[in-house]
């Protein structure tokens, strides 16, 4: 039944029916708006420039998932490797850096029912993911689990699993974000806090490259690694080798180029803290 909820809807989409080929899931479609109708309501009242900044980083967050996740690009992630790699990319390297810069546990908190509000606090912050003690925040860690996560999904037995099974499916895309979020919330701030500019660009550049190491091996393969495509890739003018080519330039050109956008940012951010500590 799980696998029925979750599963990618119909079959794959075909280049002739792909803007029709919307993932209007009842589950997701929950999951979104209810996220944003909690966030809206804990907003209420609140309008420093900084919380309308980070309320605005959720709602374009939120909105990011929705493409990546609802749009036709879901039903052509079902056909192509280089659809499902958009998919990733949108996820770890543009929803999850705006959710952790929003920090939106208070606000979610606020907007939640009366019984959640008043459930213990630990349980509260657990639930919320606002609590360091809930959550990992140390910097090794969070950037083992995420890179860990990264090279298992794109394993040939999981990924094929993850594209023919609904279930999985799900799964390979929750611990894409959540082990962005907890990457990211240590990178550039939030409740988990910021680790020295020093330390975030360490990460930053470890991360980018375990992402293009894998992509190096996507693009100069020889064979294709996913026998979920073999049959699929055909009707969008690709053959599955072409097709993962193709994915593992995504990965490594326009992910590499977001990697070095927000290194930058964090780079000039050091400088001018560090400017005005010692000015």
């Amino acid at each position: 039944m799980l696998n029925n909820l979750l599963a990618h809807t119909g079959q794959p989409a075909a280049p002739h029916d792909v803007w029709t080929a919307w993932h209007l899931h009842p589950v997701l479609l929950f999951a979104l708006v209810g996220a944003v109708w909690l966030h809206r309501k804990g907003s209420v009242g609140s309008g420093r420039p900084a919380d309308v900044w980070r309320a605005r980083a959720f709602m374009s967050a939120v909105a990011v998932l929705a493409v990546a996740l609802v749009s036709p690009l879901e039903r052509m992630a079902a056909a192509l490797a280089s659809a499902h790699m958009v998919q990733h990319v949108l996820i770890v390297l543009v929803a999850a850096p705006l959710f952790a810069a929003s920090a939106p546990g208070s606000r979610l908190l606020r907007g939640s029912p009366l019984l959640v509000r008043r459930a213990p606090s630990h349980l509260r912050r657990l639930w919320l993911g606002s609590s360091r003690a809930a959550l990992p925040t140390n910097p090794a860690t969070v950037w083992l689990l995420h890179v860990a996560t990264l090279w298992t999904w794109h394993s040939a037995a999981a990924y094929d699993a993850a594209v023919r099974s609904g279930a999985v499916h799900a799964i390979e895309h929750v611990t894409f974000l959540a082990t962005a979020i907890l990457l990211w919330r240590v990178m550039i701030g939030g409740r988990g806090g910021n680790v020295p500019g020093g330390l975030a660009l360490l990460l930053i550049f470890g991360t980018a490259m375990a992402s293009v190491l894998l992509s190096v091996l996507l693009t100069f393969a020889t064979e294709p690694w996913y026998d979920a495509y073999t049959t699929t890739t055909g009707v969008w003018g690709l053959d599955p080798l072409a097709d993962q080519q193709l994915a593992g330039v995504l990965m490594w050109v326009p992910a590499g180029m977001i990697y070095m956008g927000i290194g930058l940012s964090l780079f000039v951010s050091w400088i001018h803290r560090s400017e005005r500590a010692t000015g």
